[in-house]
C-alpha cells in the first residue's frame, strides 16, 4: 500500500527532475523525432463512415465536462449548450461551493448551487464545547476581518488588483493582532479610493444581488445594499466603523449564546437565491454576484454578548 510519505518523496523527485536542465536535455535527445504512428482506422470501421460512428463514445471527457449539445437560444437560433460546474475550488470563490451551470456560449441559462458536505462543517472561529466566552474586542476583530475579506474578493474579480492587495493587507494585519484603531486609518483611505473610482463604478454598473432578504441578517452592512458596488462600499464602511468604535463593551467574561442555526439559515437562503440571480448572466458577472453574496460555506457560530443587549 502506498503511504503518504511515498507520495511526497515521489513528487519531490519529480520536481527535482523537472528543474534539472541537464536531465531534461538528455531526455529530449533520447526521444524519437518521428511522429507517432496513426491508429488503425479499421478498429473503428472504414474511413468512409461518419465521424460520430468512429468516435469512442466511452472515452473520458476532459475534466469530466461532457461535449456540447445543441439547443435553441433565446432568439430561436441554435446554440452550443455546455454543462459546466463552477467550484468547488476557484480563486476568489467560496470554498466548497459548487454551482452547476448550463451555458449557452458564456451565458448562464440555469444554475443549481450546493455546498459540499465536507465544507459545510462549522468552522472553529469561536470557542467550542463548554467555553462560550468571547471578548467584545474579538467580536470586533472578526467582523473587520470578514468585511475586509469580502472586499478582497469583489475587488480582485473586478480587476482592481491594487485595491484588492490593500484590503488583503489590512485583513491579514488585523488577523495578526494589529490595533483596530490603526486599521481604521487604512480602511478610511481604501474606502475613499473605492468610493471615488469611476472605473470601478462603470465596471460594476447594473450588477445586482437581488432583494435584501438574501443577505439581510449577515451583519456585514446595510440591508438596502442591492448592488455589488453598494455591498462593497457598505463592507468597507462597516469595517472602519467597527475598527474605530472604541466605546464597545470590553467585558471578557460576558456570557452569550452561539447562533449557528442563524448562520446555516442564511446560507440556505443565499443558495436558494443563486439560480435566479445568475440566470441570463455571463460567467464573469456571475462570479462577481457570488462574491457579493459573501457566502460562508463553513459558517461559524454567531456570538451574541449579553453586554450588547
Amino acid at each position: 500500500m502506498i503511504s503518504a510519505s511515498d507520495v511526497a518523496s515521489t513528487l519531490e523527485r519529480a520536481a527535482e527532475e523537472l528543474l534539472d536542465d541537464g536531465r531534461q536535455h538528455s531526455d529530449a535527445r533520447t526521444r524519437s523525432r518521428q511522429p507517432a504512428e496513426p491508429r488503425d482506422a479499421s478498429a473503428h470501421g472504414s474511413v468512409d463512415e461518419p465521424t460520430e460512428h468512429k468516435m469512442d463514445m466511452d472515452m473520458p471527457m476532459p475534466g469530466g465536462i461532457p461535449l456540447a449539445d445543441g439547443a435553441p437560444d433565446r432568439d430561436g437560433l441554435e446554440m452550443d449548450v455546455l454543462h459546466v460546474p463552477l467550484g468547488p475550488a476557484l480563486p476568489h470563490w467560496p470554498a466548497g461551493l459548487v454551482v452547476r451551470c448550463v451555458l449557452h456560449g458564456d451565458v448562464i441559462v440555469s444554475a443549481e448551487a450546493e455546498v459540499l458536505p465536507a465544507a459545510a462543517q462549522p468552522s472553529g472561529d469561536g470557542p467550542v464545547g463548554g467555553d462560550s466566552r468571547r471578548s467584545a474586542d474579538d467580536e470586533r476583530r472578526l467582523a473587520v476581518i470578514r468585511c475586509s475579506d469580502a472586499a478582497v474578493q469583489v475587488l480582485a474579480l473586478a480587476g482592481w488588483s491594487f485595491a484588492a492587495d490593500r484590503a488583503r493587507r489590512i485583513r491579514d494585519a488585523v488577523a495578526s493582532g494589529m490595533a483596530l484603531v490603526d486599521a481604521a486609518a487604512d480602511l478610511d483611505q481604501l474606502a475613499q479610493s473605492v468610493g471615488r473610482s469611476w472605473a470601478l463604478r462603470w465596471t460594476l454598473k447594473g450588477i445586482t444581488v437581488g432583494d435584501a432578504r438574501a443577505h439581510a441578517q449577515d451583519g456585514m452592512g446595510p440591508r438596502e445594499s442591492a448592488t455589488v458596488r453598494g455591498r462593497l462600499i457598505s463592507w468597507l464602511d462597516e469595517a472602519r466603523r467597527i475598527a474605530r468604535d472604541d466605546t464597545a463593551p470590553r467585558d471578557d467574561t460576558a456570557e452569550g449564546a452561539y447562533e449557528l442555526q442563524d448562520a446555516l439559515a442564511l446560507q440556505r437562503s443565499q443558495l436558494s437565491e443563486i439560480p435566479r440571480l445568475l440566470n441570463g448572466r455571463d460567467v464573469a458577472t456571475a462570479r462577481l454576484i457570488v462574491a457579493a453574496l459573501a457566502i460562508e460555506t463553513t459558517p461559524s457560530p454567531r456570538f451574541r454578548s449579553r453586554a450588547h443587549e
